[in-house]
């Protein structure tokens, strides 16, 4: 069993009462995991999976496929002040999203699981502006290696390139702000 601190960054049901959750974590880089019975009254996973929260995350790491089993969460940190505002929300969530396509799978990132930390605390503490999602691109393109010492390319255009394209919760962002 291996563990990790992770911040989940995305759920969905997979059965009557599993989930699928996909994390960023400081270890594996993303990852999705199976929470099988979470969805269960009195489940040991009741009030800790929900969006942005960070958790020590305990797991059964698969040899055959991209799926893991999750078997522990133990919350350390709910962002829950994020969902307070659909801007901070949507910001959020473009934040998470750009963490996950950098962050390679089943490759520690610590650096990109540390990123979207600051980001969230960030938007616990101050409104959603336009400056916080630019400096966020900034860190991650500074972070992924691809400007250079001018900061050249422009950031987004830079993880554009790196990435196949931004994710599309950056134009939801964008308008929110």
């Amino acid at each position: 069993m291996e563990s990790c601190r992770a911040i989940l960054i995305q759920h969905s049901r997979w059965s009557e009462t599993s989930l699928l959750v996909t994390w960023l974590t400081d270890r594996f880089g993303t990852l999705r995991t199976a929470a099988r019975g979470a969805l269960r009254p009195g489940s040991a996973f009741h009030g800790k999976l929900d969006l942005f929260h960070q958790c020590e995350i305990s797991l059964t790491l698969s040899r055959t496929t991209t799926l893991h089993s999750l078997r522990e969460a133990v919350l350390i940190r709910p962002f829950s002040p994020v969902c307070a505002s659909y801007a901070a929300m949507a910001l959020a969530s473009y934040f998470a999203e750009l963490g996950a396509a950098l962050a390679p799978p089943m490759q520690a990132a610590p650096e990109f699981h540390d990123l979207l930390t600051r980001a969230l605390d960030h938007l616990t503490q101050a409104p959603p502006t336009h400056k916080a999602l630019l400096h966020f691109e900034s860190e991650a393109a500074r972070l992924s290696g691809v400007l250079d010492s001018r900061g050249q390319p422009p950031p987004a255009s830079a993880l554009a390139r790196l990435c196949g394209g931004l994710p599309a919760s950056r134009q939801t962002a964008l308008k929110a702000l």
